[in-house]
C-alpha cells in the first residue's frame, strides 16, 4: 500500500471536484462566484506549472484532460 502524501490527497481531490464541475456544467467555475473560486485558482496555478514545465507526466495528462472537457461556447 502507498501512502499518499497530503499535498497528493489535495492534488486528486481538487482534480476530482474540477472534473465533476466540468462534466455537470460544461465549462470552468465562474470567477465571479465566490464559492467556486478555489477550484478556478488551482486550475489557473496548475496551468501555470504546465506551461512552466513543471508538473509531473501524470498531472500534466489529467490537466490536459480536464481542459479538453470543456465545450466550446459558440
Amino acid at each position: 500500500d502507498t501512502v499518499l502524501s497530503k499535498t497528493e490527497v489535495n492534488w486528486r481531490n481538487n482534480y476530482a471536484l474540477l472534473k465533476a464541475y466540468i462534466e455537470e456544467h460544461g465549462h470552468l467555475p465562474n470567477k465571479k462566484r465566490v464559492e467556486n473560486r478555489g477550484l478556478l485558482n488551482w486550475w489557473k496555478y496548475n496551468r501555470r506549472l504546465l506551461k512552466n514545465g513543471k508538473l509531473d507526466e501524470n498531472r500534466t495528462l489529467l490537466i490536459t484532460n480536464l481542459g479538453n472537457m470543456r465545450k466550446v461556447h459558440c
